[in-house]
């Protein structure tokens, strides 16, 4: 049978007035004081009806039809994705979401899935957007477009699924090319144990983007360097006055902790330090040779001894004969120089371990720069979003401390007009009271986040610190939970550094064991020798010579009491502990992943749940104001709206920045991706 079209409209337009707000001065507000409800319901249609805003929820035109490879083709040319909505207060900026749903036919005889397209009727009939303009609740003229299409595949899918492509432009005045775009989320059939969404950039932006190396490339504000002298400490009150508020990107605070940070500088300086030490096992390679160059003049004590007791013979045997013991007793001038040549042949692998030892060390304090350059850049991106968090709760707040304010007025308002209680007012001041408090804890919040990001950074003294990024998605995760878990496995410092402390743990068994091992140096000297002396016989010594020495030199410590043994046993030891905490290491890098990738999935829902919630939740506030301004509803319900839209608003506000926290986290956990290389150059 041939494919048979069905299709069907369906248009709801849906108008409601929009009310002024009642001032204490109003001539209308002051008739209807023993009016009952229904009057001031009468009173609030009376308005003109230019003052009213329409409100179109919806014109929605949907086609059914069985699916066919032309048809395919060309809904995929002509659905166009443009669904913008208003600023949004807290954000301030555009994201899209994409997410997907599974659909299952709904006829036995269509054998593929149907392709529903659902536009905006507006949006196709220029004519019709301009009569019925769509309007959210407290926004401009604005335009929403919900497409249902079939995607390509990509990741690990063998299916192709159906998906609902979701994009609310918060910020009306940037365009999509300066936005990170949240890109679409496509479920998957789960193959195995870890199959999981994948979530992928729509356009050519990744994530993590080009990691800054501390070299100042972002070129953030000069004035934010801190002072030159590490030993500086102000004395006087007015050095550590805060005199100016910088914004700073996430990549200028990044810049700066690898710049300035103390934890970051400390591990350079080992780096460096344990480069020296290996320069230095190395020097072993080669021989050493020493020159030692001696001067002396020298009076025999014995000299004089020798002549005084020939004296004393002279004087028994009765001989009259004097002795000059100054003249027998001649000084001596001796000037000594000599080259020796000293070179370790290596045989009881002593030196080569030395090397090897040292070598591992580096490698070491290598990784562990590595590894606190990577939580460095985590640390920096938590505070940072912290900030950003505690910036956008004193919006939130100062917005709750508004609508508490408005509330007061139209309970004070109502109460003057007769119609309102004092309870209700009472109520209302309660509720502005207790939103005032919220907000000066948040402001406090927010000083103490500033406070820790500078002093993160090492900022300068005089110097405050605010996000001047936006708060928005951050960007996209290219790799499915499998792919993210093998490249945290092959990437990860600390699984490298456990590998790197078995092999030093090797290297000291190999130096342990030296010491009870044959040692064999060759050695060679050469003398040159200069004597002089008062004496001028010609039996004296005097004149130049010189002579040289050639050997080698055998050691063997063959029995040390069992130290070297037990030495070589302690390192033995090392190895095997270093091995299971490879395994533990890689299991809590498994953990980190599927948390973050978890959580990263948890936060990409709850951003487009919580948008919903926040439009609902404005919309149920004013409709509970205009229900208490007319007199059907109460005081408590409009508490509760208020209430309900601020929560809604920082649950919108946590779901991005919770989706963020998860992107550093699931970087961090990672590590080393491209463009995050580290830089030899601080």
């Amino acid at each position: 049978n041939p494919p048979v079209e069905t299709s069907f409209k369906q248009s709801i337009v849906l108008e409601e007035q929009d009310t002024e707000k009642f001032h204490p001065d109003s001539k209308n507000l002051a008739e209807i004081g023993n009016k009952s409800n229904s009057s001031l319901l009468d009173l609030l249609e009376s308005k003109p009806k230019t003052e009213n805003s329409q409100i179109e929820i919806g014109k929605i035109q949907t086609n059914l039809k069985p699916s066919t490879p032309e048809n395919h083709n060309q809904q995929n040319q002509t659905n166009n994705l443009k669904t913008t909505s208003q600023r949004n207060p807290i954000l301030g900026n555009s994201y899209q979401v994409m997410t997907s749903i599974n659909s299952a036919p709904t006829m036995a005889t269509i054998n593929d899935l149907s392709r529903i397209q659902t536009q905006a009727f507006a949006l196709n009939n220029p004519q019709k957007r301009n009569n019925y303009p769509i309007r959210l609740p407290d926004r401009i003229n604005q335009s929403l477009v919900s497409t249902i299409q079939r995607p390509p595949t990509f990741g690990n899918t063998s299916k192709q699924q159906n998906y609902v492509q979701i994009m609310t432009d918060i910020n009306p005045t940037s365009t999509m090319n300066t936005v990170p775009n949240l890109a679409r989320v496509e479920n998957q059939k789960h193959s195995s144990n870890n199959s999981s969404l994948i979530i992928a950039q729509q356009n050519s932006e990744s994530f993590p983007p080009p990691v800054p190396n501390g070299t100042l490339q972002t070129n953030p504000p000069p004035q934010i360097e801190p002072n030159s002298n590490p030993l500086y400490s102000p004395i006087s009150p007015d050095e550590v006055q805060i005199k100016e508020t910088i914004p700073i990107t996430l990549e200028q605070a990044i810049d700066l902790a690898r710049r300035n940070n103390p934890e970051i500088q400390v591990s350079q300086l080992e780096v460096d330090r344990s480069r020296a030490s290996l320069r230095e096992a190395k020097a072993d390679l080669w021989p050493s040779l020493t020159f030692d160059s001696t001067i002396q003049r020298t009076e025999n004590a014995g000299g004089d001894l020798q002549a005084q007791a020939q004296q004393r013979v002279f004087e028994v045997t009765g001989q009259d004969q004097f002795i000059d013991t100054d003249i027998q007793n001649f000084p001596t001038t001796t000037f000594s120089n000599t080259f020796q040549f000293d070179y370790d042949l290596g045989l009881g692998k002593a030196r080569s371990s030395r090397i090897g030892v040292a070598r591992e060390q580096m490698r070491l304090r290598e990784l562990e720069l590595e590894r606190v350059s990577e939580q460095l850049r985590l640390d920096v991106s938590n505070d940072y979003y912290n900030l950003q968090q505690a910036d956008g709760r004193v919006r939130i707040g100062e917005a709750a401390v508004k609508n508490a304010r408005k509330s007061l007025e139209d309970a004070e308002a109502l109460e003057r007009a007769g119609v309102g209680t004092r309870f209700d007012v009472l109520q209302a001041q309660v509720t502005l009271s207790n939103e005032q408090q919220n907000l000066t804890n948040a402001l406090r919040d927010q000083r103490s986040t500033q406070r820790r990001l500078a002093e993160r950074l090492s900022a300068n003294e005089l110097i405050n610190l605010t996000a001047a990024d936006p708060i928005e998605p951050a960007g996209s995760w290219l790799l499915s939970l499998d792919e993210t878990i093998v490249a945290a496995f092959q990437n990860r410092a600390e699984l490298e550094q456990q590998l790197v402390q078995r092999d030093l743990s090797d290297e000291q068994r190999k130096l342990a064991l030296s010491s009870v091992r044959p040692n064999l140096n060759f050695f060679a000297t050469y003398n040159v020798l200069a004597l002089t002396t008062e004496n001028q016989s010609w039996r004296a010594a005097r004149g130049w010579a010189d002579g040289s020495t050639i050997g080698l030199r055998f050691r063997w410590n063959f029995f040390d009491g069992g130290a070297a043994r037990a030495a070589a046993r302690q390192s033995i030891l090392d190895g095997e502990i270093a091995e299971t905490r490879f395994e533990q290491v890689r299991n809590q890098i498994r953990r980190e992943v599927e948390e973050a990738f978890f959580g990263l999935e948890a936060s990409f829902e709850n951003i487009s749940t919580a948008e919903l919630g926040v439009e609902q939740a404005k919309e149920a506030l004013r409709l509970a104001r205009l229900r208490f301004q007319a007199g059907v509803g109460t005081q408590l319900e409009v508490i509760q709206q208020e209430t309900d839209l601020t929560r809604a608003e920082d649950n919108l506000l946590t779901a991005i920045i919770d989706y963020n926290r998860s992107l550093s986290e699931l970087q961090r956990s990672v590590s080393n991706l491209p463009g995050g290389n580290l830089s030899d150059t601080p």
